[in-house]
């Protein structure tokens, strides 16, 4: 008997995802990271998680952070989708076709943006969404029985660097939403995350250093740019426990004193510092830092831009100066004592890193802003989460879509399809192809995690004549 593609997709989805139940490893005092071992989470929204951007983020943090924590993602944003659905079907159908098939536990939704209709609070536009968004989650939970549901209040309309096209604002109106959301998400129990604010707080700190730098941050007052979405996924991880420490490494006088989620050994002080270290996590590649990515990927399937660490995105520099993003998220610290005054080469695995000054090191240097080893292969790692969301994307957007919701009902001579056997033969061809693409997922998802494995890494610290 063939099996249709949604039956084979949970399949081989769910070989990929360990039927382990274990949590990842958390540091002494850290709260445990949301996401477990075998989780399957699906990020459900409207355009702004089309853009495929703060879940992908997300993806890349978990991943480098935990990477014996297989947990599988899908990406179900829909540009124009509003509580009820929208151009790719009603909220039954988008469930029914693009959730459910993948088995999620974890759903998050993003919507609101599209439901007020950008224009004034109006009272009987709010009770569609109202009604619409309490039936969406009685759907979920009576499809999905246990899945966790992650509310998150609708992101902002930039009516910060940009003057309100009507008195209040139409981020006012969106804040209507957003409380209902608050509110829904207590009487259900559930999570509930804000993007709103520190999307208007970054906005308002951008304005401090220039305008035009603060409408790059949300360009077009609808769509965060890559480097907002960045912000976002910051704040659902932080509701996550994310922990921000990758590593933490302090050396006086010649001996380690504290090694915090890494091995140290082979310490020597033979002409310098020279040690090997043997970290349990990566950095997390900051996106848009030494890349231009687009607000909108293009509709094909579309390769990661590469860094060029020679190169730094202004916005992106200035907006993880104004949020402390490193301090918060991307901890990789190296703290040497008792260095006689001058200045310090440190090398790691024989590549230069940067020059320090003795005071620095003591003070301890956060290496996940610097190009080294791991963050290079970090961005692989990145690069590799991308290519799969894209491939998703492509499958999904590209051929079972128009196949199976448009050129279903079209001859291609033109004219209503009125044969059966005409449309069970395109969706046989649609199983095939969106089969053929998934067939090859749980064999890459095995390689990102194996590309996010940390290496034994050699460190020199060396004076500087």
């Amino acid at each position: 008997m063939r099996m249709n593609w949604r039956s084979m997709v949970v399949s081989l989805l769910s070989c990929c995802a360990l039927a382990a139940t274990a949590r990842a490893a958390t540091p002494v005092g850290q709260k445990q990271f949301f996401l477990k071992a075998g989780d399957r989470v699906c990020f459900y929204g409207d355009s702004i998680t089309e853009q495929r951007f703060y879940g992908v983020d997300v993806e890349t943090y978990a991943t480098t952070r935990f990477p014996d924590l297989h947990v599988m993602y899908v990406n179900s944003g829909v540009g124009g989708d509003k509580v009820g659905g929208g151009w790719a079907g009603p909220i039954n159908v988008r469930l029914k076709r693009d959730v459910y098939p993948f088995k999620p536990n974890v759903v998050t939704i993003m919507l609101g943006m599209n439901d007020a209709e950008y224009r004034p609070f109006q009272q009987s536009i709010f009770n569609v969404y109202r009604k619409g968004y309490v039936y969406l989650i009685d759907q979920l939970k009576k499809h999905l029985p246990g899945v966790h549901i992650v509310l998150i209040e609708p992101s902002p309309y930039d009516d910060v660097s940009h003057k309100p096209g009507f008195p209040g604002g139409y981020n006012a109106v969106l804040l209507k939403y957003a409380a209902f959301v608050k509110r829904l998400a207590a009487k259900n129990h559930l999570m509930c995350v804000n993007f709103n604010k520190p999307l208007v707080d970054v906005t308002k700190g951008l304005m401090a250093i220039s305008k035009p730098l603060a409408q790059q941050f949300i360009p077009g007052r609808v769509h965060p740019s890559a480097t907002g979405e960045l912000i976002m996924a910051a704040s659902l991880l932080k509701a996550w426990h994310a922990t921000p420490v990758v590593s933490s490494v302090t050396i006086s006088r010649g001996r380690v004193v504290s090694a915090v989620n890494t091995r140290v050994r082979k310490l020597s002080t033979s002409g310098g510092l020279h040690w090997t270290q043997l970290d349990r996590s990566l950095p997390m590649p900051m996106m848009t830092l030494h890349e231009n990515w687009p607000q909108f990927p293009p509709m094909h399937l579309w390769p990661a831009p590469r860094p060029n660490f020679s190169y730094t995105n202004p916005l992106a520099a200035a907006v993880l100066k104004l949020t402390h993003l490193y301090g918060r998220l991307d901890r990789e610290m190296l703290r040497v004592s008792g260095l006689t005054g001058g200045h310090y080469q440190l090398k790691i695995n024989g590549q230069p890193v940067a020059q320090f000054s003795a005071r620095q090191l003591a003070h301890g240097v956060n290496l996940a802003k610097y190009k080294t080893p791991m963050l290079v292969q970090a961005y692989k790692v990145q690069d590799m989460l991308w290519h799969l969301t894209e491939e998703r994307y492509y499958a999904w957007r590209h051929i079972q879509l128009p196949i199976e919701g448009y050129f279903a009902w079209w001859s291609p001579s033109g004219g209503i399809i009125a044969s059966p056997s005409e449309r069970r033969k395109l969706d046989r061809m649609a199983d095939k192809m969106v089969n053929a693409i998934y067939a090859t997922f749980p064999a890459y998802r095995k390689m990102i995690y194996k590309v996010a494995q940390p290496v034994v890494d050699h460190y020199s610290l060396s004076p500087v004549n």
